[in-house]
């Protein structure tokens, strides 16, 4: 028993010490760039929908407008610029958290 109260006062200034400790966020926010965008959403993409339908929707665009990414696949249609039936993902990634505000795939 005193190597598990050692052990704890050993970690214990580790440890949350209450609601003034709010960890640390990037000046820039958890999701800077274009890259680490799409590299959530295709995380977060392939559980859901498979990765051959992600795989078939590749090149991923995403565009950051008021700190939120907005990442869209691409709808590859035969032959090029006609009506095809189908649709593509669609995320929205907060830049500063990294929280998924939204997720659908377009029908």
């Amino acid at each position: 028993m005193k190597t598990f109260a050692a052990l704890l006062l050993c970690f214990a200034p580790a440890l949350p010490q209450g609601p003034s400790d709010r960890g640390f966020t990037p000046k820039d926010g958890f999701v800077p760039t274009q890259a680490v965008a799409l590299a959530i959403a295709e995380a977060v993409l392939i559980p859901v929908y498979g990765k051959s339908v992600v795989d078939s929707e590749r090149p991923f665009k995403a565009t950051l407008k008021n700190s939120v990414w907005t990442i869209t696949g691409t709808l590859h249609c035969v032959p090029p610029d006609s009506p095809c039936p189908g649709g593509t993902a669609e995320l929205r990634i907060s830049k500063r958290t990294g929280q998924i505000l939204f997720m659908t795939h377009y029908q």
